[in-house]
């Protein structure tokens, strides 16, 4: 009886009760506890396998909203949808099982083999056009980059030398010339340094007029490399230029005098600061 007690006293104190009844009270009552703790488990989980995959305080919500009445009438809604909705599901799994009777004997017969043969037909001829639509786009692109580069690397001499008059004196705001040979009829254009190419009549008074004179001095050194040395005579050339472009007019005109004689009329008397500073002593100015 010691030795029980003894084993037991720990018991108690863990209980905290003081005899054997009251420790029969507490162990019926944790046996209560672990059986309502499974229980409170099993509905978790299945309120969760429920839920939609809904947290559970979301579904606590829920049930705290709703109206037990309200979804005593959604029940008996919900059953009678199904009742209605069964009908319609034999019907339609009778026409499913009818279609798939249907198509099984297609399946089987010639038409099938016929079918799939010309469609195998037909995606062999797309395959082929496809392949020949590739191969005449690409040696079309070719082609068009290769006219493209013969104009670019062929273009007369005489347009190649205007562009770079034409640069001089625009002062690096065009690069060259080129001529559109797609329009017609065909169309010159200026190279911007950046951008698009600019036609003559997107050009500005100013610059359609150095794009004149490079024009004229590019035409008058091809005629001087044959041998026809005559003068050039220009009357007020810059009257639509501005000082650092009339400066650099001045200088293609400098340039040119080394191989034939230029007359340049005007009555612009700041003009001649800036001849005098291009052109040098080798200046004639007489005053009319």
């Amino acid at each position: 009886m010691a030795q029980a007690q003894a084993t037991l006293q720990p018991l108690l104190h863990q209980a905290g009760v003081a005899g054997l009844d009251a420790l029969r009270q507490a162990i019926a009552l944790s046996d209560q506890r672990r059986a309502l703790q499974t229980a409170a488990d099993a509905a978790q989980q299945a309120a969760l396998a429920g839920g939609d995959g809904m947290a559970l305080a979301a579904l606590q919500q829920e049930v705290d909203a709703s109206h037990p009445a309200q979804a005593a009438l959604r029940v008996q809604d919900i059953g009678h949808e199904l009742a209605t909705l069964r009908p319609l599901q034999d019907a339609l799994t009778a026409e499913h099982t009818e279609a798939s009777a249907v198509l099984a004997r297609i399946a089987g017969g010639a038409d099938a083999a016929r079918a799939e043969s010309d469609r195998q037909d037909a995606l062999a001829k797309m395959a082929n056009a496809a392949e020949r639509y590739i191969q005449v786009h690409t040696a079309q692109r070719l082609l068009k980059w290769a006219i493209d580069r013969y104009r670019e690397t062929r273009q007369g001499p005489m347009l190649q030398r205007a562009g770079q008059i034409f640069s001089a004196l625009t002062l690096g705001a065009f690069t060259r010339l080129s001529v559109d040979f797609d329009s017609e009829p065909l169309a010159l254009h200026g190279q911007r340094a950046s951008g698009p190419p600019v036609g003559v009549a997107g050009m500005s008074e100013g610059t359609r007029d150095q794009l004149y004179l490079a024009l004229r001095l590019a035409a008058l050194e091809l005629q001087l490399a044959q041998g026809h040395a005559l003068p050039f005579i220009a009357d007020d050339l810059f009257i639509n230029y501005d000082d650092h472009r009339a400066q650099a007019g001045l200088q293609a005109l400098a340039d040119l005098s080394e191989r034939t004689q230029v007359i340049f009329l005007s009555h612009h008397a700041h003009l001649l600061p800036a001849a005098r500073a291009v052109l040098g002593p080798g200046l004639n100015v007489v005053q009319l």
